[in-house]
Protein backbone atom coordinates (compact mmCIF):
# COMPACT_ATOMS: atom_id res chain seq x y z
CA UNK A 1 0.00 0.00 0.00
CA UNK A 2 2.60 2.26 1.03
CA UNK A 3 4.24 1.73 -2.82
CA UNK A 4 1.12 2.13 -4.38
CA UNK A 5 0.78 5.48 -2.14
CA UNK A 6 4.02 7.02 -3.66
CA UNK A 7 3.45 6.03 -6.94
CA UNK A 8 -0.02 8.63 -6.96
CA UNK A 9 1.97 10.93 -5.30
CA UNK A 10 5.39 11.31 -7.52
CA UNK A 11 3.69 10.03 -10.27
CA UNK A 12 2.02 12.99 -11.78
CA UNK A 13 -1.10 14.10 -13.54
CA UNK A 14 -0.65 10.90 -16.24
CA UNK A 15 -0.94 8.28 -13.47
CA UNK A 16 -4.73 9.42 -12.76
CA UNK A 17 -5.51 9.55 -16.64
CA UNK A 18 -3.93 5.84 -16.25
CA UNK A 19 -6.04 5.29 -13.31
CA UNK A 20 -9.57 6.17 -15.57
CA UNK A 21 -8.15 4.06 -18.27
CA UNK A 22 -7.68 1.15 -16.11
CA UNK A 23 -11.26 1.16 -14.50
CA UNK A 24 -12.39 0.97 -17.63
CA UNK A 25 -10.35 -1.95 -18.27
CA UNK A 26 -11.69 -4.10 -15.70
CA UNK A 27 -15.64 -2.66 -16.18
CA UNK A 28 -14.76 -3.99 -19.89
CA UNK A 29 -13.29 -7.14 -18.63
CA UNK A 30 -16.08 -7.85 -15.74
CA UNK A 31 -18.92 -7.31 -18.19
CA UNK A 32 -17.60 -9.36 -21.27
CA UNK A 33 -16.49 -12.28 -18.61
CA UNK A 34 -20.34 -12.04 -17.54
CA UNK A 35 -22.10 -11.71 -21.17
CA UNK A 36 -19.76 -14.52 -22.52
CA UNK A 37 -19.58 -17.22 -19.52
CA UNK A 38 -23.37 -16.65 -19.05
CA UNK A 39 -23.68 -18.71 -22.45
CA UNK A 40 -22.46 -21.28 -21.35
CA UNK A 41 -24.93 -21.99 -18.94
CA UNK A 42 -26.53 -24.32 -21.83
CA UNK A 43 -24.05 -27.02 -24.14
CA UNK A 44 -24.92 -25.91 -27.35
CA UNK A 45 -24.17 -29.14 -28.85
CA UNK A 46 -26.90 -30.62 -26.34
CA UNK A 47 -29.79 -27.86 -26.64
CA UNK A 48 -29.38 -28.23 -30.25
CA UNK A 49 -29.93 -32.14 -30.07
CA UNK A 50 -33.06 -31.43 -27.69
CA UNK A 51 -34.26 -29.19 -30.55
CA UNK A 52 -33.99 -31.77 -34.05
CA UNK A 53 -35.30 -34.70 -31.43
CA UNK A 54 -38.40 -32.50 -30.80
CA UNK A 55 -38.57 -31.12 -34.19
CA UNK A 56 -38.99 -35.35 -35.20
CA UNK A 57 -41.55 -35.50 -33.22
CA UNK A 58 -43.46 -32.94 -34.55
CA UNK A 59 -43.15 -31.06 -31.61
CA UNK A 60 -42.50 -27.81 -33.11
CA UNK A 61 -44.65 -25.94 -30.71
CA UNK A 62 -42.66 -27.08 -28.03
CA UNK A 63 -39.28 -26.84 -29.49
CA UNK A 64 -40.45 -23.24 -29.97
CA UNK A 65 -41.54 -22.66 -26.68
CA UNK A 66 -38.06 -24.45 -25.52
CA UNK A 67 -36.33 -21.81 -27.32
CA UNK A 68 -38.18 -18.94 -25.67
CA UNK A 69 -37.47 -20.17 -22.44
CA UNK A 70 -33.65 -19.26 -22.39
CA UNK A 71 -32.34 -15.71 -23.82
CA UNK A 72 -28.78 -17.67 -25.23
CA UNK A 73 -27.79 -16.56 -28.59
CA UNK A 74 -27.97 -20.60 -30.34
CA UNK A 75 -31.78 -19.83 -28.60
CA UNK A 76 -32.31 -17.09 -30.56
CA UNK A 77 -30.85 -18.66 -33.95
CA UNK A 78 -33.00 -21.89 -33.42
CA UNK A 79 -36.12 -20.32 -32.95
CA UNK A 80 -35.69 -18.14 -35.91
CA UNK A 81 -34.88 -21.02 -38.40
CA UNK A 82 -38.30 -22.81 -36.24
CA UNK A 83 -40.57 -20.06 -37.18
CA UNK A 84 -39.84 -20.57 -40.94
CA UNK A 85 -39.38 -24.55 -40.74
CA UNK A 86 -42.93 -24.58 -42.63
CA UNK A 87 -41.88 -21.76 -45.72
CA UNK A 88 -39.36 -23.71 -47.84
CA UNK A 89 -35.65 -23.77 -47.85
CA UNK A 90 -35.00 -19.64 -49.10
CA UNK A 91 -36.42 -18.56 -45.97
CA UNK A 92 -35.29 -20.74 -43.31
CA UNK A 93 -32.19 -19.98 -44.98
CA UNK A 94 -32.41 -16.44 -44.76
CA UNK A 95 -34.00 -15.90 -41.08
CA UNK A 96 -31.26 -18.13 -39.55
CA UNK A 97 -28.67 -16.02 -41.35
CA UNK A 98 -30.30 -12.80 -40.28
CA UNK A 99 -30.56 -13.93 -36.88
CA UNK A 100 -27.09 -15.00 -36.90
CA UNK A 101 -25.80 -12.05 -38.29
CA UNK A 102 -27.50 -10.29 -35.32
CA UNK A 103 -26.54 -12.17 -32.08
CA UNK A 104 -23.03 -12.34 -33.60
CA UNK A 105 -21.72 -9.06 -32.78
CA UNK A 106 -22.98 -9.32 -29.41
CA UNK A 107 -20.47 -11.89 -28.54
CA UNK A 108 -17.74 -10.01 -29.86
CA UNK A 109 -18.24 -6.14 -29.07
CA UNK A 110 -15.91 -4.41 -26.74
CA UNK A 111 -13.51 -7.45 -26.82
CA UNK A 112 -11.37 -5.14 -28.93
CA UNK A 113 -11.42 -2.20 -27.33
CA UNK A 114 -8.91 -4.29 -24.62
CA UNK A 115 -6.30 -3.90 -27.74
CA UNK A 116 -6.92 0.01 -28.25
CA UNK A 117 -6.84 0.72 -24.33
CA UNK A 118 -3.29 -1.01 -24.05
CA UNK A 119 -2.58 1.05 -26.56
CA UNK A 120 -3.07 3.72 -25.32
CA UNK A 121 -2.49 2.89 -21.48
CA UNK A 122 1.16 2.64 -22.83
CA UNK A 123 1.10 6.01 -24.63
CA UNK A 124 0.44 7.50 -21.69
CA UNK A 125 2.56 5.92 -19.62
CA UNK A 126 5.04 7.57 -21.90
CA UNK A 127 4.28 10.73 -21.79
CA UNK A 128 4.32 10.30 -17.95
CA UNK A 129 7.78 9.25 -18.11
CA UNK A 130 8.78 12.07 -21.09
CA UNK A 131 7.60 14.80 -18.64
CA UNK A 132 9.04 12.87 -15.78
CA UNK A 133 12.78 13.16 -17.50
CA UNK A 134 11.97 16.86 -19.11
CA UNK A 135 11.11 18.02 -15.57
CA UNK A 136 14.56 16.43 -14.21
CA UNK A 137 16.82 17.60 -16.53
CA UNK A 138 15.32 21.23 -17.02
CA UNK A 139 15.59 22.02 -13.65
CA UNK A 140 19.10 21.33 -12.74
CA UNK A 141 20.36 24.43 -14.00
CA UNK A 142 18.44 26.48 -11.09
CA UNK A 143 19.08 24.82 -8.11
CA UNK A 144 22.18 24.41 -5.25
CA UNK A 145 24.41 21.02 -6.63
CA UNK A 146 23.26 19.73 -3.01
CA UNK A 147 19.97 19.66 -4.16
CA UNK A 148 20.61 18.03 -7.21
CA UNK A 149 20.67 14.62 -6.74
CA UNK A 150 17.27 14.69 -4.78
CA UNK A 151 15.83 16.81 -7.85
CA UNK A 152 16.74 14.45 -10.04
CA UNK A 153 16.05 11.39 -8.22
CA UNK A 154 12.61 12.71 -8.12
CA UNK A 155 11.98 13.46 -11.93
CA UNK A 156 13.53 10.02 -12.62
CA UNK A 157 11.32 7.82 -10.36
CA UNK A 158 7.96 9.74 -12.19
CA UNK A 159 9.17 8.92 -15.41
CA UNK A 160 9.70 5.17 -14.06
CA UNK A 161 6.65 5.01 -12.24
CA UNK A 162 4.66 6.50 -15.28
CA UNK A 163 6.44 3.60 -17.01
CA UNK A 164 5.61 0.81 -14.54
CA UNK A 165 1.90 1.63 -14.77
CA UNK A 166 1.38 1.92 -18.18
CA UNK A 167 3.10 -1.18 -19.07
CA UNK A 168 1.36 -3.39 -16.25
CA UNK A 169 -2.19 -2.21 -17.29
CA UNK A 170 -1.11 -2.91 -21.26
CA UNK A 171 -0.31 -6.19 -20.13
CA UNK A 172 -3.33 -6.92 -18.28
CA UNK A 173 -5.45 -5.66 -21.23
CA UNK A 174 -3.56 -8.13 -23.62
CA UNK A 175 -4.09 -10.94 -21.11
CA UNK A 176 -7.54 -9.74 -20.83
CA UNK A 177 -8.39 -9.86 -24.84
CA UNK A 178 -6.61 -13.11 -25.22
CA UNK A 179 -8.73 -14.91 -23.06
CA UNK A 180 -12.21 -12.85 -23.97
CA UNK A 181 -11.29 -12.94 -27.39
CA UNK A 182 -10.39 -17.36 -27.32
CA UNK A 183 -14.36 -17.54 -25.32
CA UNK A 184 -15.88 -15.49 -28.18
CA UNK A 185 -14.46 -16.94 -31.24
CA UNK A 186 -15.02 -20.36 -29.38
CA UNK A 187 -19.00 -19.43 -29.17
CA UNK A 188 -19.56 -17.93 -32.40
CA UNK A 189 -18.16 -21.04 -33.80
CA UNK A 190 -20.20 -23.89 -32.10
CA UNK A 191 -23.33 -21.12 -32.81
CA UNK A 192 -22.21 -21.33 -37.23
CA UNK A 193 -21.94 -24.90 -36.77
CA UNK A 194 -25.06 -25.16 -34.82
CA UNK A 195 -27.23 -22.75 -37.22
CA UNK A 196 -25.97 -24.92 -40.12
CA UNK A 197 -26.71 -28.05 -38.52
CA UNK A 198 -30.56 -26.86 -37.90
CA UNK A 199 -30.36 -25.39 -41.23
CA UNK A 200 -29.69 -28.38 -43.33
CA UNK A 201 -32.00 -30.45 -41.27
CA UNK A 202 -35.34 -28.07 -41.94
CA UNK A 203 -34.07 -27.93 -45.41
CA UNK A 204 -34.32 -31.43 -46.25
CA UNK A 205 -37.09 -32.10 -44.22
CA UNK A 206 -39.23 -29.37 -45.80
CA UNK A 207 -37.96 -31.02 -49.38
CA UNK A 208 -39.36 -34.73 -47.93
CA UNK A 209 -42.58 -33.38 -46.61
CA UNK A 210 -43.20 -32.19 -50.30
CA UNK A 211 -42.62 -35.15 -52.25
Amino acid sequence: MNNLANIFQHGGPPIYINLVVSMVVIATIIERGVVLFSQYRVNTENFLRAILNLVKNNQLERALKYCESTKLAVAKVCRAGLLKANRGSMEISTSIDEELMRVTPALEKRVANLWSLANIATLIGLIGTIFGLIRSFSGLASISPEQKTTFLARGISEALYNTAVGLTIAVFCMIGHLLLSGISKKLVHDLEMSAVTLENYLVQQHTADKK
